[in-house]
């Protein structure tokens, strides 16, 4: 690459954005008919794309983070949002329990399973024999399986209320 070319180069930016004065203008506008490689180079600093990509981003606002995470953390969300899962499945299981069962067949039903929990606690302790499968025990297992449903609801609210 020849001197003059390298010269070119350099003011090419200059000669796009208008910013160069008139004696040096012709120079480059001389140079820029008869040298086809330089001539090139001014064809990509004139395109748009290349001109975009040159221009650094801006800086962002120095509170940017900060008030988008106030505003994001205005959405918090309450504690019936947070507990109500939780009521709302214990209820139904009470209802479930109550229609197969009746009032007074709810509180045999309470009895066997705290009978049963206890032989449960007692069998892991090795104080006792495990207790033949009831429907008590299967009750049972249905209501910690809904527990654990709604722990599992409320973990998933309570990590959206930290947002």
């Amino acid at each position: 690459m020849a001197a003059m070319c390298a010269w070119v180069r350099d003011h090419l930016e200059a000669l796009v954005d208008g910013d160069v004065a008139e004696p040096r203008l012709g120079e480059l506008r001389r140079h820029l008919a008869e040298c086809g490689g330089c001539r090139a180079h001014h064809a990509e600093a004139c395109s748009l794309p290349t001109r975009l990509r040159a221009v650094p981003a801006p800086e962002p606002p120095g509170g940017l983070v900060e008030n988008v995470l106030r505003r994001v953390s205005g959405d918090r969300v309450g504690p019936i949002q947070v507990w109500g899962p939780l009521a709302v499945e214990a209820t139904l299981f009470l209802v479930v329990l109550w229609y197969l069962s009746g009032p007074r067949g709810l509180y045999t039903l309470v009895q066997h399973t705290a009978s049963d929990v206890g032989a449960v606690v007692g069998w892991g302790l090795g104080q006792a024999d495990l207790p033949a499968p009831t429907g008590d025990v299967f009750l049972l297992v249905v209501f910690a399986l809904l527990i654990v449903t709604t722990l599992y609801h409320l973990s998933l609210l309570s990590r959206r209320a930290r947002l």
